[in-house]
């Protein structure tokens, strides 16, 4: 029996010295991990930047760590604060543009509370821990948009019919680059808008463009919400009505992600000059429908954008008279569509 007691009491002397050596070890640590991911440059910068796309990659739980970001150095650099268990991390990401893409320096600093420290010690180390988490973290990235963004699919569908729209609007001039954040952001305010307003909605958000052009640096454009009546706002307010009315258009359906609509606007541009069709800005507008986009879907390879390029409708002249009858000398024949879906 004493030998028992001498035996409990020198594992539990074990145990306190070996809490007090964990309890002592270092507080501050910092890890750097790197990888290069080969998709393009700005497109990795634009997802990992995405306050809302932590979730897709994060390597923790995310009831169990909360990102935000402090500065963003566009292309260049992102600086972080990751709250893990309570527990505040500085993080920064640097992004470095390679030949076949782009290579992700992640660095993290912070203090370990006792369960990190104890973790680290069980595991030989803190960067056996939280260096683990860094490469699971940018792995996680490579693996979410080479499997996600190199998945797309661009479908001409053909000439269609636009019918009357009526919208609320919100315009807007940025950057090329800016483009899919801003536009993301405009959309969240409309349906805000929407929703405070109590306005009812009759179908998808979409966006019009004053102009369609590879080469411009800026984009003019509206995010519009279709509703049932043409609504009017107070002089100076950011949101404002608007109306088109029906017209022809080239439609093309792009699925996958949105850094494919320049591929998916060259195509149907292009099936407009195969088919000796001209453009119709005056008439009609050039719009991206997003069908199935986020809130609602996560995975960029299921979005849904379709695409409508304005074109005029073809009339041909009546026929010379000849023999003829009347009637067939003074036809003019449109160049209709037969059954055009919406």
């Amino acid at each position: 029996m004493r030998i028992l007691k001498y035996i409990l009491l020198l594992l539990l002397l074990i145990s306190v010295g070996f809490f007090v050596f964990v309890a002592t070890q270092k507080e501050d640590y910092k890890i750097v991990r790197s990888k290069e991911i080969k998709i393009p440059q700005d497109v990795v910068f634009t997802f990992v930047t995405d306050s809302t796309s932590s979730q897709d990659w994060s390597p923790w739980k995310s009831d169990e760590a909360y990102f935000k970001n402090i500065k963003i150095i566009s292309n260049d650099s992102i600086k972080q604060n990751i709250t893990i268990s309570e527990i505040k991390n500085e993080s920064l990401m640097y992004f470095q543009k390679t030949k076949q893409g782009v290579l992700i320096t992640w660095e993290m600093k912070g203090s370990l509370d006792f369960n990190l420290k104890l973790l680290s010690v069980l595991k030989g180390g803190v960067e056996n821990v939280l260096g683990k988490k860094l490469e699971e973290g940018l792995e996680n990235i490579d693996t979410f948009l080479v499997k996600e963004l190199k998945n797309y699919n661009i479908k001409i569908n053909g000439l269609v019919t636009k019918n009357i729209t009526n919208y609320i609007q919100q315009i807007d001039t940025c950057s090329t680059a800016d483009f899919q954040k801003v536009s993301k952001s405009m959309l969240q305010n409309m349906m805000s808008f929407v929703e405070k307003n109590d306005i009812e909605i009759l179908g998808l958000p979409f966006i019009t463009y004053e102009r369609i052009s590879t080469n411009d640096k800026e984009i003019i454009f509206a995010m519009c919400v279709p509703v049932e009546e043409e609504i009017l706002t107070t002089s100076g307010s950011e949101i404002s009505g608007g109306h088109f009315d029906k017209f022809l258009a080239v439609k093309a359906t792009l699925t996958g992600d949105y850094s494919y609509r320049k591929e998916a606007w060259n195509k149907a541009r292009n099936y407009v000059r195969k088919n000796k069709l001209v453009e119709d800005s005056f008439n009609g507008k050039f719009i991206e429908v997003y069908k199935v986009s986020l809130p609602k879907e996560r995975r960029p390879s299921k979005w849904v954008t379709e695409l409508y390029v304005p074109v005029k409708k073809k009339v041909f002249a009546p026929k010379p008279k000849t023999e003829a009858t009347e009637e067939e000398a003074t036809t003019s024949v449109e160049n209709t569509i037969t059954n055009p879906t919406k």
